[in-house]
């Protein structure tokens, strides 16, 4: 089984999306739909890949940065196909594609209820945080509520 990474274009976000809904722990949300994805991918070329077998998109990530620091979401790998190095294949591309652009430090964001993800990736080498708490605030919020 030969396992090729490569560039996540624009045309693969049915197989990546399809990969993304059967994932434990891949919230999706309206920013993920095809128009806004599309755009993220533009933005952030060279940083989000997909993973094949044979042609076949088996994994896929999103990677951005703000200029200073790296961003990873959305990292899943089709059940069949897990246990098999592609999680650590698409994590190691996006932090080869931030080391490229001279971005030493990535974050990401777990699902406290997913303690299979953080297992996952403490075993590459990513730390828990306990000295930061994530807010967050969308355009539907009220600055004054």
């Amino acid at each position: 089984m030969r396992i090729e990474i490569r560039a996540f274009l624009p045309a693969d976000y049915d197989a990546a999306m399809a990969i993304w809904k059967d994932a434990e722990g891949v919230t999706l949300r309206e920013i993920d739909a095809r128009e806004p994805l599309t755009s993220y991918l533009r933005l952030h070329r060279g940083l989000c890949f997909v993973a094949t077998v044979e042609g076949r998109i088996v994994g896929a990530v999103l990677c951005g940065t703000d200029g200073r620091r790296g961003y990873l979401n959305h990292l899943a790998v089709a059940v069949e196909h897990q246990r098999r190095g592609i999680g650590r294949r698409l994590a190691e591309a996006c932090i080869g594609g931030l080391r490229a652009r001279g971005i030493e430090k990535c974050h990401l964001m777990v699902k406290a209820d997913n303690p299979e993800g953080r297992a996952f990736w403490a075993h590459l080498g990513w730390s828990d945080r306990s000295d930061i708490h994530l807010m967050s605030y969308t355009s539907s919020s009220s600055l004054n509520a």
